[in-house]
């Protein structure tokens, strides 16, 4: 199967786009996540894999609009522990590493180890974490050090100086596999939902008790602005349902006069 994924081979991405195939799948490497759902339309790959939010810096809202606007269902879903590892070339000391190179957010993620071990290097950003390392193995200079997946290291035959870099361990992202034309997989259990209401008081509380009269635990609310209606708000909702008994909720929402769009029905897996 070709998947999508914004980044390179031994990214994050690709990590979880693995884990999900329960093999290793044809990747197709997108410099940005709109180029990943660019590959969809184009027919350039079969399915796609996009980081939807991490337990440390909350949600990628461009991703969310991404998903909204394209229609691809969601089929799946993959939380992944980011565990970083600090790379460079075989033989390099720590001590001598006076510019790292990754994306933001993992240099963000690392920033205490960083500081704590390396006070006086440069932090330079770079696009991707898995290509920041195929970039200082380009450069050649025992200096320069990356961030990123013990895979990156192992895939360009690079050096791991800092192991479990990270500085909360407890760093999860949530990705999500997106996949045109597609139906409900089998074992849905969760789903994920746009929901508009009708901006009436107390619209918002009379669908979250729907929901909880149906014992559908919610795991994620979260508001966005309606573009081109200035203070006014949809919302994004992950429930812990799928099939009959959420559908049937979702009558009863769209009846009090909210509007519901369904992303797509699927299953997760466990933290």
């Amino acid at each position: 199967m070709r998947i999508a994924i914004q980044g390179q081979n031994g990214a994050f991405h690709s990590i979880a786009a693995k884990q999900w195939l329960g093999e290793t799948p044809q990747l197709v490497e997108c410099a940005t996540f709109k180029k990943v759902f660019m590959a969809l339309e184009n027919d350039t790959a079969d399915a796609g894999v996009v980081a939807i939010e991490n337990s440390l810096y909350g949600s990628i809202n461009e991703v969310y609009d991404l998903i909204e606007s394209h229609g691809y269902p969601i089929v799946g879903e993959v939380h992944l522990r980011i565990k970083h590892q600090l790379i460079g070339f075989e033989g390099a000391k720590i001590s001598d590493v006076k510019q790292v190179f990754s994306q933001l957010p993992a240099l963000a993620q690392c920033a205490g180890y960083l500081d704590a071990t390396l006070p006086h290097a440069e932090h330079l950003e770079y696009h991707d974490t898995a290509e920041s390392v195929a970039h200082i193995k380009t450069l050649g200079n025992h200096t320069n050090a990356a961030i990123a997946s013990r895979e990156a290291a192992e895939l360009h035959g690079m050096a791991i100086l800092g192991k479990d870099i990270e500085d909360h361990k407890e760093n999860y992202t949530r990705f999500l596999v997106i996949q045109p034309n597609a139906t409900v997989p089998e074992g849905a259990n969760r789903a994920s939902l746009v929901l508009t209401t009708s901006h009436q008081p107390g619209t918002l509380a009379k669908v979250l008790t729907r929901f909880a009269a149906a014992d559908i635990n919610l795991a994620k609310l979260q508001s966005r602005p309606i573009i081109g209606s200035p203070w006014k708000y949809k919302f994004y909702l992950v429930v812990e349902a799928s099939g009959e008994p959420l559908h049937t909720v979702l009558s009863q929402i769209t009846s009090d006069g909210n509007t519901v769009k369904v992303l797509g029905e699927y299953p997760t897996t466990a933290l």
